[in-house]
């Protein structure tokens, strides 16, 4: 499957971040809104992987 533009946005922040972020971390880097941030990473599994939390909250990071 074929990034979407915002989904090629969130890998390129969670790189700049150091491989892990919050969902909000990465959203506010981004420019983006938390909930579409959210429902991308969510959508990324081949990608990140949840680290845990909730919310905004939530720790995201890049599969190796």
């Amino acid at each position: 499957m074929a990034l979407k533009k915002r989904q090629k946005i969130i890998l390129a922040v969670l790189t700049k971040l150091g491989d892990e972020a919050t969902t909000r971390q990465i959203a506010e880097k981004a420019n983006l809104n938390i909930n579409g941030v959210s429902q991308s990473l969510g959508a990324m599994c081949q990608y990140v992987t949840c680290l845990g939390g909730r919310g905004g909250e939530t720790k995201w990071g890049l599969k190796s």
